[in-house]
């Protein structure tokens, strides 16, 4: 029988697995290879800020359900209810930049979530509801350690896009919030995780999670197609912005 791994090497296996995947998906997004190119337009940004907007605005509310569910669980509970409470609001940021971007005085109404989101925003919500409550941390290990991965695409969509960080503000304000927590987050795994199968479903959900988002990433793009076409009228306020 072989013997338990240590905290730092299930760590590693994460790790392992979540490189693995992000590799994967950077390679293959159309999204991304825009951004690389220098083909990424104020419309695409907007797009994709929409969708965060839409996912981002439940990541409060499925992480408290996580602690409702563990309530008889203190340490994690607490945990679920504080990380609620600080991203509660955050989906604001993504709004505002959409709007920074030249829409301030446009009359429009959000388009609703496309469909590749709403099957993240619901599997989020059924890890949360149903299974092994900590498995909902393997989403908070990928998504509050993707600076590491996103940030090259980050800087320079600012610069093919002229963007100032206030046109930034969802990924700025992150960039240092995640810090903080992705480190919260690897305490709270030491002091919970104590069964190989609490690594296991924390590893599944981590690696379904961000495929979702990629598969998000590839609706993304096939939208600003759509749109370039004119087969995407819920895009249609998107035609006031001046490069786009």
């Amino acid at each position: 029988m072989n013997a338990p791994l240590s905290f730092e090497q299930q760590l590693i296996q994460l790790d392992n697995r979540i490189e693995k995947a992000w590799a994967e998906i950077l390679n293959g997004s159309r999204l991304v290879k825009a951004i690389r190119e220098g083909r990424v337009s104020k419309a695409l940004y907007a797009i994709y800020m929409i969708e965060t907007f839409h996912y981002t605005a439940h990541n409060a509310r499925n992480q408290g359900l996580v602690g409702v569910r563990h309530a008889d669980n203190p340490v994690y509970a607490k945990f679920c209810f504080e990380h609620a409470a600080q991203e509660v609001g955050h989906e604001k940021m993504a709004l505002h930049d959409v709007m920074s971007l030249g829409l301030k005085n446009e009359s429009f109404d959000i388009p609703p979530a496309l469909p590749a989101t709403e099957v993240l925003i619901a599997y989020l919500y059924w890890i949360s509801f149903t299974g092994n409550p900590l498995q909902r941390l393997g989403y908070s290990y990928w998504a509050e350690n993707a600076y590491q991965f996103i940030t090259p695409l980050i800087n320079k969509l600012s610069e093919t896009l002229s963007l100032k960080s206030a046109q930034l503000t969802f990924f700025v304000a992150h960039s240092d919030i995640d810090v903080e927590h992705f480190n919260e987050i690897k305490v709270i795994l030491q002091r919970t995780c104590k069964r190989q199968c609490d690594w296991d479903a924390i590893a599944n959900v981590m690696e379904t999670s961000l495929r979702l988002t990629g598969n998000m990433l590839e609706a993304v793009y096939e939208q600003y197609e759509a749109w370039q076409n004119d087969l995407a009228p819920r895009y249609d306020f998107l035609h006031a912005l001046a490069d786009s």
